[in-house]
């Protein structure tokens, strides 16, 4: 029996294959026309709605939960929204932030009070525990009163637990901060240990977490885990003529002898030599950080952050661990541990492994590491089971 889940904000559908084995997904949104033709052809496109969840009447969501459901509440709501507002690049601070997109997460709990999933999966940056409008759905999405009663009887109440964790405990050879939600549906009250409190700085946190949380598991090494795909060498520039995907952007004259001077697996722009007049005069001004920039990357140890501009030498950590080029679009793609056979467009008709790079590269930047995912769904299809 395979239970049922709702992936929201699907982007190019990482949690989506992460659900595939135990999940039937009854319904997955994405509004990027392009996003959501990488989507389409990975996993079943009849269930997709192409949509602003936003713009997605009561009516429609009520039709798919009358066809799916018959009766029975959804098993798993997954809920991983555009995150750039919550970055910590943003401008805006976190308590006056006016960027629309942050106001999505309300639409989680608009789909979660009409389907009342017994579990909740929540992913996004760390730095969103600084913003009062999380802080505002935390206190709906758990819908308790400080003494532990329904604040609204009619909605749906969950025990939460979210903690910031790094990839790399879970499997994903990467180091990549994020924060991670889950939540059950609470049917016993009061529960006075689930209701949202404050520390002294104004973070939130609960008393009594849910006592639920997959078991860490360490990541093989980037070299490690790579090395069994066996991709093929290529240059700066190149495409893999078996692998549209394993294709890395071109160099110039001055970046190749830039990566050309940089030490082989995790050395860095710090390595190159005064004499060769490599470096740029902004580095050399006071407080001046991006060290990983035209930094390579380390076979011996894990991959920095995949980021949407994971493809360009000049905005990280972004270079190959031995050969002189950046890191192709397949291999960002498997350090986010999407399976081989992946397939991304860049293109409204849907062509794979085809389009705009930085459309592509966006898509896997953006991504939820698959198996990052798969530690969370397993546990929840894991305590299912139990009843």
């Amino acid at each position: 029996m395979k239970y049922t889940a709702i992936d929201l904000f699907s982007g190019a559908g990482g949690v989506s294959e992460a659900l595939k084995e135990h999940f039937k997904i009854i319904c997955s949104v994405e509004y990027d026309k392009i996003i959501a033709s990488t989507y389409s052809l990975n996993h079943n496109k009849d269930h997709l709605l192409i949509k602003d969840i936003r713009k997605i009447k009561k009516k429609k969501l009520l039709k798919i939960k009358k066809m799916n459901l018959n009766g029975r509440n959804l098993d798993l709501l997954v809920a991983t929204p555009p995150c750039q507002g919550f970055s910590r690049h943003s401008r805006k601070k976190s308590s006056n932030s006016t960027d629309e997109r942050n106001k999505l997460i309300m639409e989680i709990i608009r789909v979660s009070n009409l389907f009342e999933p017994k579990f909740i999966f929540f992913e996004n940056v760390d730095n969103i525990l600084n913003f009062e409008i999380f802080h505002k759905f935390l206190e709906v999405i758990c819908n308790l009163t400080n003494t532990g009663h329904k604040r609204y009887v009619n909605r749906p109440s969950y025990q939460l637990r979210f903690e910031v964790v790094n990839a790399v405990d879970y499997g994903v050879p990467q180091h990549r901060k994020r924060l991670i939600l889950i939540g059950k549906k609470i049917d016993i009250f009061p529960n006075i240990d689930s209701v949202i409190m404050y520390n002294s700085k104004g973070i939130p946190f609960i008393k009594n977490p849910l006592p639920l949380w997959p078991e860490k598991k360490t990541a093989p090494t980037l070299g490690e885990y790579l090395k069994s795909f066996k991709l093929a060498s290529i240059k700066a520039g190149e495409t893999d003529p078996n692998d549209k995907l394993h294709k890395c952007r071109n160099l110039s004259e001055t970046n190749l002898k830039r990566i050309q001077n940089t030490p082989k697996n995790g050395g860095s722009r710090s390595d190159w030599e005064a004499t060769l007049n490599l470096g740029l005069e902004c580095h050399t001004k006071k407080n001046v950080n991006f060290g990983d920039v035209y930094g390579r990357m380390n076979f011996f140890s894990y991959s920095p952050t995949i980021t949407c501009g994971c493809l360009a030498y000049t905005k990280g950590r972004f270079g190959h661990p031995l050969e002189d080029r950046a890191i192709s679009m397949r291999e960002a793609a498997l350090i986010q541990t999407f399976p081989e056979t992946y397939k991304f467009t860049g293109r409204l008709d849907g062509k794979p492994n085809e389009g705009s790079t930085e459309n592509i590269a966006t898509q896997i930047g953006n991504a939820v590491p698959v198996k990052l995912a798969s530690s969370f769904i397993k546990m929840f299809y894991d305590d299912l089971k139990k009843f």
